[in-house]
This record gives C-alpha cells, sequence and structure tokens, in this order.
C-alpha cells in the first residue's frame, strides 16, 4: 500500500510541474526584476491562506479552542514564512543574473541539505537503502537538468560575454537550496504545534509581511514588472523568468504584454499555493528529508509532459530533443523512478 505522504508529495511534484509547463507553453517576454516575479508569484498563495485561515480555523488561530498554541511557535511559524520569501527571492535572483541551465540543477542540492537538517534538528534516520534511492533521485535530477545543447561547444562564456556559472552565482544558488532546505525542515517542526490551516495562515502572514518590506527594493522602483527590451527571448529563455507574448517596439504593446504576463504569473501563484497545502499535508505523515526528495520528481514530470505535448500537441508546444537529449533525460528519469521506488520499499 502506498504510504500517504508518498501521495502527497507526488501530487506536489505533479503540481509544480504544472505550473513549469504552463510557463513553457505561454512563453514570451523576458523581465529582469527578481522582486517583481516574487510579488506577482508569492502574493497570490500567501493571500489566499492569509484570508482563508481565519475562516477555516478561527477558533484555532485565535486560542479560542481552550489549548492556546505557544506565541513562541507562532513566532518560529513567522518567522519561517520569512524565510520563505527569502528562499524564492533568492531563486529568482539567480534565475535573473545566472545561466539557467547551470544555476536550477544545483538546486536539487536542497535534498541534501534537508537530509541534514532532518538528521540535526528532527532526529530522521533511515535504511542505507533510503539513502541510496535518495541519492539516485538527486542525481537523476541533476542530470535531467543539465542542457547540453547549450553547453555544447561552451568556451565557458555565455551570450552576454560573462561566465555562465560565476562564483557568485554559485553561491547564489547553494543559498536558495539552502533556504528552501531550511523552510522544508521548518514547516515539518511546526507540524507538531499546527493543524493544516493554522500552519499555512501563520506561515502566508509572514511572508506577506515580508514581500511588503522587500518592495521599495523594487530595481526599477516601480510596482510593474520592469521588461527588458534588450534581452532576446527564444527556447532558451529560462521558464520562470518568461511573460507571454513578445515584446515589441512601443510602450503600449509592451504594456498589454506585461499585463497579460502578470496574470500567468499570478495563476503560477495560485497553484503553488495549492502545491503547498499538499507539501505539508506530506510533511503531516511523513519525514521532510524523503517528502523533499520525492518531490524531484517535477523534472522528470516536466519532461514527460513537454514531450507528451511536442508529440501530441505541437500547436501548443513545440520543443525539439535530438536523440542525445532523449537518451539522457530518458536515462536520468529512470534513475529517478528507481530512487524514488528504493525510498518507497526501503523506508
Amino acid at each position: 500500500m502506498i504510504a500517504t505522504w508518498l501521495v502527497y508529495a507526488i501530487l506536489t511534484a505533479a503540481i509544480y510541474a504544472g505550473i513549469a509547463l504552463l510557463l513553457k507553453v505561454i512563453s514570451g517576454t523576458a523581465i529582469d526584476d527578481p522582486v517583481a516575479l516574487l510579488i506577482y508569484t508569492c502574493v497570490p498563495f500567501y493571500a489566499v491562506y492569509v484570508a482563508a485561515g481565519p475562516v477555516l480555523e478561527w477558533t484555532a488561530i485565535t486560542g479560542g479552542s481552550g489549548a492556546a498554541v505557544p506565541t513562541t511557535a507562532v513566532v518560529a511559524a513567522i518567522g519561517i514564512g520569512v524565510v520563505s520569501t527569502l528562499a524564492y527571492g533568492v531563486y529568482y535572483w539567480g534565475l535573473v543574473v545566472g545561466d539557467v541551465s547551470r544555476f536550477v540543477p544545483v538546486l536539487a542540492i536542497e535534498t541534501v541539505f534537508v537530509l541534514i537538517l532532518g538528521a540535526l534538528a528532527l532526529g530522521e534516520s533511515f535504511p542505507t537503502g533510503v539513502y541510496v534511492g535518495i541519492g539516485l533521485v538527486v542525481a537523476g535530477a541533476l542530470f535531467i537538468s543539465i542542457d547540453r545543447e547549450r553547453d555544447a561547444g561552451a568556451t565557458g562564456f555565455g551570450r552576454t560575454g560573462r561566465p555562465d556559472m560565476e562564483p557568485s552565482v554559485l553561491a547564489v544558488a547553494l543559498l536558495a537550496a539552502v533556504a528552501f532546505a531550511v523552510f522544508n525542515t521548518g514547516m515539518k517542526a511546526l507540524t507538531a504545534n499546527f493543524g493544516t490551516w493554522e500552519l499555512l495562515f501563520w506561515i502566508s502572514l509572514g511572508g506577506l509581511l515580508s514581500v511588503g518590506a522587500a518592495i521599495p527594493f523594487r530595481t526599477d522602483g516601480r510596482f510593474r514588472p520592469r521588461v527588458d527590451p534588450a534581452i532576446e527571448v527564444g527556447p532558451d529563455t529560462p521558464i520562470s523568468v518568461r511573460l507571454p507574448g513578445r515584446a515589441v517596439a512601443g510602450t503600449e504593446t509592451q504594456s498589454k504584454t506585461v499585463s497579460v504576463g502578470a496574470l500567468v504569473l499570478v495563476a503560477g501563484g495560485l497553484l503553488n499555493a495549492l502545491a503547498l497545502f499538499t507539501f505539508i499535508r506530506a510533511l503531516q505523515y511523513g519525514p521532510v528529508s524523503l517528502a523533499t526528495a520525492i518531490t524531484k520528481l517535477d523534472v522528470m514530470l516536466v519532461f514527460v509532459g513537454a514531450l507528451s505535448l511536442s508529440k501530441l500537441a505541437p500547436e501548443l508546444l513545440s520543443e525539439r530533443f535530438n536523440r542525445f537529449t532523449l537518451l539522457q533525460k530518458g536515462t536520468a528519469s529512470a534513475v529517478i523512478l528507481v530512487g524514488c521506488v528504493l525510498i518507497q520499499f526501503a523506508y
């Protein structure tokens, strides 16, 4: 029988993959403001739970149930919300300043950091087979995320003339991985004090307050995303920094592009709210280390989804996969699946 936590973790991975595929299908103008990305993707899912929490769990949130939650736990939950904003902010910063084909694979190391934090802070330990499974999932996620075509013939420099993976960008990627690891581990620890909706409320409240504090640091000083017309948009443009429609000469057209793009980012944020719910449910039933590892299935699901859409509905998404890429990503997918099976049966 499949464990409950595993079902929720797989659902989380599927939602993350759906978000990525949505942004692949509706691709277009790049934006270069990480705070704008943070606002349009995080505010929606924070707002959902700040609004829904009191409606669904007013008694528990206000302490009227007779079993008041310790103030320290509430402060910790709000702090984890701030960590969430920091993690997403660093993630978008890295996507904007770095090469996505090198930046994103490093984020798979998040699972290793969660494993360490889970052992130190929560006392999580597993049979040897589980550790082997986690290692396979991480290795597969790293391998499937590497873009060989961008690397082919590379001299160490991207189209901008800068090194594709400067030490500073590597540091940003590692910082993002650590921040997400702290976020995941912190949520797991707090499941002992809160119900699902209570925890989502306090985390989202902290996240919403911290996003508000980040707004003054926007690169262009305006609330709307700043479109960089100098960025050439194509299939290599990071999906997390694309907006629908290609910018053309003229402020009016560019403004419409940004408006539609904002709606897509908001939609992604709302889907992210659902993913956060299913992930917390996974944490309530199982170990954070394993739940985090299973969510790395999303990279495999994105590949399978993109390949399927390219074959069955090329009018929606047309991506070319050469023989080597299919072999690379197919092998990596198999490695991830084997790792997940090992985790399920060895745990």
